[in-house]
């Protein structure tokens, strides 16, 4: 079995009165791309902070290529990051540097030579299809290539591990694909280890070779992106259907329990648990390793 460089048992944190992560335990082996999904607000940025060291968790441990950031100072932290590309959700580049010193600014941290660096950001800046911009500015670029140029900054170091907090976030379906296509290319190119938080349910089938479902703190399922496809627990199946509970509709829209129209007469029931499977692959039950909601009451805002 593959090395395992990303292991987190029994993480929960909370902030004051609101619990975010409830009890997550996963392991991520080398050379996976890993996707973590799920809707907003329930808890996938901040299980990726507590990964790479930002946050400590109030219960758990998490350990990475070996070591744990817990157990850290904040310098050896810093340390062993430099193992970890990191690519922002917003690019997060600084407008009064060129693309190619964004792309080198911690080699300029390192004091590397200025031959060293300029090898080194062409060679990442040509990965991503950006050559030709290294001397331009932020401003000059698309958002889409803005986001490549964040890539290749996370690249820059060499790292064993890359986390990508929602890469595809506002983008168009064509540039989508690209940085799709992007990352499927650094892992057979460079057989790094990937890990991906999205929301984007297409994006995940299309790079993932194992997708956990999170949702409010806690892991609903596991497994294969074909498992995930055909499995017919009924959370995965509305979540992969990308349509909302009737309950949930009615929480988004108020506390009515009638739908707007001239004879909205009747309360809208639950779905039954007999209907049959909403998502048309939905035809069987998977071994995927569901971790079901606990039975308690505790059910805190999402984070």
């Amino acid at each position: 079995m593959s090395e395992c460089v990303i292991s987190v048992e029994g993480v929960s944190k909370s902030f004051g009165a609101l619990h975010v992560l409830k009890n997550v335990s996963l392991d991520i082996y080398r050379g996976q791309t890993v996707c973590i999904l799920g809707r907003s607000g329930t808890g996938k940025s901040v299980l990726l902070k507590c990964i790479i060291g930002l946050l400590d968790p109030d219960q758990g441990t998490v350990t990475v290529l070996g070591k744990r950031f817990a157990t850290m100072t904040e310098a050896q932290r810093l340390q062993h990051r430099r193992q970890l590309g990191y690519v922002f959700q917003g690019a997060a580049l600084f407008d009064s540097l060129t693309v190619g010193e964004n792309v080198g600014f911690s080699l300029y941290q390192d004091r590397v030579s200025d031959d060293t660096i300029r090898q080194r950001v062409t060679k990442r800046l040509e990965m991503v299809g950006l050559g030709h911009a290294i001397d331009k500015y932020p401003r000059e670029l698309s958002g889409g290539m803005q986001k490549r140029v964040g890539l290749a900054r996370a690249l820059v170091q060499e790292p064993a591990i890359i986390l990508y907090d929602e890469p595809t976030s506002g983008l168009d379906p064509l540039t989508t694909d690209i940085i799709n296509q992007l990352v499927l290319r650094l892992r057979s190119q460079l057989q790094v280890t990937s890990l991906v938080v999205t929301h984007d349910i297409r994006s995940a089938f299309t790079i993932a070779d194992h997708i956990i479902i999170l949702d409010q703190g806690r892991i609903l399922a596991q497994g294969s992106p074909e498992e995930i496809q055909n499995s017919d627990l009924p959370w995965v199946q509305h979540f992969v259907s990308g349509r909302a509970l009737e309950t949930e509709l009615l929480d988004s829209l108020g506390t009515s329990s009638y739908l707007p129209g001239p004879t909205a007469t009747a309360a809208v029931s639950p779905p039954s648990p007999a209907l049959e499977p909403r998502h048309p692959t939905a035809i069987r039950r998977q071994a995927i390793r569901p971790n079901a909601p606990s039975d308690d009451n505790d059910n805190p805002p999402q984070a």
